[in-house]
């Protein structure tokens, strides 16, 4: 027995020693230890994070569909005021994000745009990791350990699913990391008034951005408050943060929210109109609250039930234990908290870095997690704190057990939750490539006023409309008041009563998987001949069939829809205009039927089919 023990600790030492040399060679090359190493690690993340964007394809998510393509052109063409809402409630959010993105695709191939929005969302990995190597001070493995545990932060579900798209949780992270990390305590436990000004610059920059980060605004402040310093250094520096980040604020998003204002009586509508009682809008206070819990236990509980059920706070499933596992290892920590205080155990013997390294990241952290919850319990706006998920694990473990144990529990549980994440990598949406992002079929004429009807994103194709036009959204999720109603009257009759409507038209998504395999066929030169590889597909499918070469005009055999599959979706067109009939009629219009015709709008190789109908008096 002592032989077998002896032999397994030489196997152990050898293997530690055969590890050692790679691990000393990524710390020179990729360590935090140099400039060197910060700098290529960086470029290393986020030259694979603008590579993971590229083969993900064309963004097409619903929000882009819906308001980041027009508020940009909005803004551009000055148009507040002139439109009503034809982004439905998201109108009148601050655009200032959404500009670049908007000039890029207009005036470039729409891949590079997927390129750059993954480079900069791979930028959150220097802060991230700076942050990590900061709270390692005392770990002798920090040169490589931060990376990695950097790393392990962007193999989170909520900012995989955001890779390469527009939503702008993923494009501000990097900001508001960056304002965690320079507001850190500096090795003299000093605050410095350069680094919290700048610290306050990036924080401004990621509210204005997009105005969700600011319950990581709050979130940092009370974190900074909570650093184990003299008050009088915490209230400067918190006070100090804040100035310059509301400074910030103010100067770039406080000319828009003024301007709506201006315009609407309430500088966020239609959102809280209950205080500022904008006459378009109900006096409510507007907000997705689908995903609010409902009780304190259901809150207290929402680290595990949302892990077992995703639905519970997103519309799509972002797959994750990273919850569970904290949630399981904090009320753990505490629990030993309680026994330590009473002297019921001894502590790891850990020896303590510096407090407020420590101490701010997981103050940010719960504090962020907490205003989240009462607020929003939406899963994608968790995207900074998910990155930060490994640190904080890895850091509770160090705590509650010792050194050598703690190394290979938290090596399994941040492997687990990363491999979990990269299993169920999701998407918001996304298209085949083409060089244009955006290709919309433009009606034979445009009347003065078109109407967009339904809650479905239509609001995309109207930059790429010809000009002249005004726009209003009606039956769409804008919270309308009888003002609202009348206001879109006032619109039809201003332009002499000649109105369009732009309605959502069906489509079978299958069509794309179709031409897609017709591409590959014609790559492969398996459309030619008897085709018997697409005739096998064919017969293994009631929603395709084939065209055989003999009747295809080009003399080339390639699959399309089925009859069926057409059929249900001519019912299904029906249906929708059936519906925008029933919501005209709240303004006293109505379809004429009679000249509605389904037009083509791509956003890269993705169809979404639209109806272009007269609008006509209810009574005509």
């Amino acid at each position: 027995m002592p032989a077998e023990a002896g032999a397994r600790a030489s196997l152990a030492a050898r293997l530690r020693m055969c590890l050692a040399r790679p691990l000393a060679a990524l710390a020179r090359t990729f360590g935090f230890g140099t400039r060197r190493g910060i700098a290529r690690a960086t470029v290393a993340v986020s030259v694979l994070c603008a590579l993971a964007s590229l083969l993900r394809g064309q963004d097409a998510n619903w929000d882009l569909r819906n308001y980041h393509v027009y508020n940009a052109w909005a803004v551009l063409e000055g148009r507040l005021g002139i439109d009503l809402a034809p982004a439905q409630m998201q109108s009148y959010f601050v655009p200032l994000l959404d500009v670049p993105y908007f000039l890029l695709v207009q005036h470039a191939p729409a891949p590079l745009a997927a390129v750059l929005l993954g480079l900069l969302h791979g930028l959150a990995f220097l802060p991230l990791a700076w942050i990590a190597w900061r709270a390692l001070e005392d770990d002798v493995r920090r040169d490589w350990l931060a990376p990695l545990l950097g790393i392990a932060g962007l193999a989170s579900a909520a900012f995989l699913s955001e890779l390469g798209n527009t939503m702008g949780d993923a494009s501000t992270a990097p900001l508001v990391l960056g304002a965690l990390a320079l507001s850190l305590p500096g090795t003299d436990d000093r605050w410095s008034a350069r680094r919290l000004a700048l610290a306050g610059v990036l924080l401004g920059l990621a509210v204005a951005f997009k105005l969700t980060n600011a319950m990581y605004a709050v979130a940092l402040g009370l974190a900074v408050l909570a650093a184990p310093l003299p008050w009088r250094a915490r209230i400067f520096a918190g006070s100090w943060l804040a100035l310059v980040a509301l400074a910030v604020f103010a100067l770039l998003a406080g000319p828009w929210l003024y301007a709506v204002w201006s315009t609407f009586g309430n500088p966020l509508f239609p959102q809280f109109n209950a205080w500022f009682q904008a006459p378009l809008a109900p006096p409510l206070t507007v907000g997705d609250q689908r995903w609010l819990p409902r009780s304190f236990g259901e809150a207290l509980l929402r680290p595990l039930t949302s892990t077992a059920n995703p639905y519970l706070v997103s519309e799509i499933a972002l797959l994750q234990v990273t919850w569970a596992l904290l949630y399981v290892a904090a009320i753990i920590a505490l629990l030993a908290w309680i026994a330590r205080r009473l002297g019921w155990m001894q502590g790891t013997g850990v020896a303590p870095a510096a407090a407020g390294v420590r101490r701010m990241p997981g103050v940010f952290f719960v504090a962020g997690y907490a205003i989240w919850l009462a607020m929003f319990s939406i899963h994608r706006y968790l995207v900074v704190l998910e990155l930060l998920a490994p640190l904080l694990l890895w850091l509770l473990l160090h705590w509650l057990l010792r050194p050598r144990l703690a190394g290979r529990v938290a090596t399994v549980a941040i492997a687990l939750a990363a491999l979990v994440a990269l299993a169920g990598w999701n998407s918001w949406g996304h298209a085949g490539w083409s060089q244009r992002a955006f290709r919309v079929e433009a009606p034979r004429l445009m009347p003065p006023t078109v109407l967009l009807v339904g809650n479905e994103p239509q609001a995309w194709r109207l930059p790429f409309l010809p000009e002249g036009p005004v726009y209003a959204s009606v039956g769409s999720n804008f919270p309308e008041s009888e003002a609202y109603v009348a206001r879109v009257r006032a619109m039809v009759a201003a332009g002499g009563g000649e109105a369009g409507a732009i309605v959502p038209a069906a489509v079978d998504r299958r069509a794309e998987s179709i031409e897609r395999r017709n591409r590959w066929a014609a790559w492969l030169r398996l459309d030619t001949g008897d085709c018997r590889l697409l005739r096998w597909l064919a017969g293994r499918s009631r929603s395709v069939e084939l065209v055989a070469a003999a009747q295809s005009p080009d003399g080339r055999c390639h699959l399309r829809p089925a009859a069926a599959r057409l059929l249900a979706t001519g019912d299904a067109n029906r249906e929708l205009l059936d519906g925008a009939d029933v919501v005209l009629a709240r303004y006293g219009f109505r379809l004429d039927a009679a000249s509605c015709e389904v037009l083509d709008s791509r956003i890269g190789r993705q169809p979404h089919p639209w109806h272009w109908c007269r609008v006509v008096a209810a009574g005509d």
